[in-house]
């Protein structure tokens, strides 16, 4: 099954610092900055350039990444965590499992089987894979001359966050564990926000909490702060804010897609609280000409 969409963070982090890779520092203090978020120093050049550019905004849950992948061609599905080898956390599986016996027929209503994709499966490659004389009776009609194509069918994806008690910190969000979608991918597109609200409606599904239209630079003020989760005890603080653009795409043909994490700021801000701003001069000047410039 497809891996979820890495989603970087919005700044690069203060990396190398312990003693192994790095044992000759000035100060042994500054190593309390390593995997801190480096203010200003952006993971991604695109995102500097859409600091101010209003994005899709979405309350980040804390949890285990899931899915459900459902197959038009045959009307089964499969359930899984953020990889095919990912470790189940306790009935994460069996609660998936359950919703996606629930929304079986309506799957099968919506996607029949003559609506099956299917696209050639790619080697390391990234060139198709041949079947030789010997084994093309296994996917069509021998016919001497010809070389076939090995197709995989392209699923309907279900994308959420497996949480509650247990997993990561996400205790306070309700007294049970459920699933929670955050995106779809319909037979290798990407579904828009108005889509994606009707296919989930339909499917009775609960979703993360939409927060509107929003830049960069406005839910990096917002997380910085640290705001109240919307789903659970409104006393605890989201865990952060991902920013999606609903068109565009980078040069690799990515979306365009970024977390604001709340941790991020605060532990920074107690790391940073320790040192005069001549000392953290000291330091980052340090950093870049020493470390930083060998991390890449």
């Amino acid at each position: 099954m497809q891996t979820y969409t890495k989603i970087n963070t919005l700044y690069k982090r203060y990396q190398r610092l312990s003693k192994k890779e790095f044992p000759n520092i000035p100060n042994e203090d500054w190593r309390k900055f390593a995997n801190q978020i480096i203010i200003g120093e952006f993971s991604d050049p695109i995102m500097k350039s859409l600091y101010k550019v209003a994005m899709d905004a979405s309350e980040k849950i804390d949890g285990t990444n899931s899915k459900i992948a459902f197959y038009p061609s045959t009307g089964t599905y499969k359930v899984g965590g953020k990889t095919d080898k990912a470790q189940s956390q306790s009935g994460q599986f069996e609660r998936l499992t359950e919703i996606a016996e629930r929304i079986l027929p309506i799957l099968r209503e919506m996607f029949p089987p003559e609506t099956a994709k299917f696209v050639p499966v790619l080697g390391s490659n990234n060139k198709p894979v041949y079947w030789d004389d010997s084994q093309q009776e296994q996917i069509v009609p021998n016919k001497d001359g010809f070389y076939y194509t090995e197709l995989e069918e392209v699923p309907v994806y279900l994308y959420g966050e497996y949480y509650g008690p247990g997993i990561q910190s996400g205790g306070y969000y309700r007294k049970d564990n459920d699933f929670i979608l955050f995106d779809i991918n319909q037979q290798g597109w990407w579904l828009p926000r108005k889509e994606f609200n009707e296919l989930s409606e339909k499917l009775s599904i609960t979703t993360v909490p939409y927060m509107n239209e929003m830049s960069i630079e406005d839910a990096e003020k917002i997380v910085s702060d640290g705001f109240p989760t919307a789903i659970g005890d409104s006393g605890h603080f989201a865990e952060g804010i991902v920013l999606k653009h609903p068109y565009l795409k980078d040069s690799r043909g990515n979306r365009i897609i970024v977390k604001i994490k709340y941790r991020d700021y605060r532990d920074y801000s107690n790391v940073r609280s320790q040192f005069t701003d001549e000392e953290f001069e000291k330091f980052n000047k340090w950093y870049f000409e020493n470390v930083e410039k060998n991390v890449l």
